[in-house]
């Protein structure tokens, strides 16, 4: 049985940082998490053998890929955060169209991946989801 694996902005742990996978996989990341500041993930992408895609969601940070995202916003002024202090935990994007988007992509990776039913969403930036930058 061969099964297909996706990060939501997290380090990437054990032998697969080294030698990557040959199945599909899914890097997705918040605004200032990639490549480039995170080795795990630069060595994984350079052993990676399988398919890969690396997205990243602007105006997003680490929590914004957490239940915090839909959490936080009603309980922020019951614990004392400023909207500055929200947006440095859940970042810019609004909630409700992070949470979208993040279905959206992964349901169309795991269709993809699972189904054999391919999706163009996968192929390219969408115009109708510019906050999702696609990492080469």
């Amino acid at each position: 049985m061969s099964w297909r694996a996706r990060t939501l902005d997290g380090t990437l742990f054990g032998p697969v940082v080294d030698t990557g996978l040959d199945r599909p996989f899914l890097l997705f990341s918040s605004q200032d998490h990639n490549r480039d500041n995170d080795a795990t993930w630069a060595s994984f992408w350079a052993h990676q053998q399988g398919w890969k895609l690396d997205l990243k969601l602007l105006g997003a940070q680490h929590t914004s890929f957490t239940d915090a995202e839909t959490f936080l916003p009603p309980l922020a002024p019951v614990l004392g955060l400023s909207p500055d202090q929200l947006a440095q935990d859940i970042g810019t994007i609004d909630p409700q169209r992070a949470v979208s988007i993040e279905r959206t992509y992964l349901a169309a990776f795991f269709d993809q991946e699972l189904r054999h039913h391919h999706s163009r969403l996968l192929d390219g930036p969408s115009p109708s989801m510019p906050e999702v930058q696609f990492e080469p």
